[in-house]
């Protein structure tokens, strides 16, 4: 099966139903989501703590790790999204 069927998948965004929570896939996918959501939500303090223990910070280092800190924050979401969304019973 080397083809994706991507009708297939973007209709099973769209099909949810209470039986569906019942998948410990979607469970952990929403708790990984919710997670990276508030990582996004409080990257700036994530980076700004981490760019106070390095030795020589300047803003050039903080916007660095901001932008690092970011992208691993929407990383994060994305994998649980697609984990809670993607997953077929």
């Amino acid at each position: 099966m080397g083809i994706i069927d991507f009708r297939f998948l973007l209709s099973e965004i769209f099909v949810w139903s209470i039986d569906r929570f019942k998948n410990p896939y979607v469970i952990s996918g929403i708790i990984v989501m919710v997670i990276g959501i508030i990582l996004v939500i409080f990257s700036n303090k994530i980076a700004y703590k981490i760019t106070l223990k390095m030795k020589d910070a300047d803003d050039r280092k903080l916007a660095n790790v901001g932008i690092f800190v970011k992208v691993v924050a929407f990383a994060v979401t994305l994998i649980g999204a697609l984990l809670a969304v993607l997953v077929v019973d």
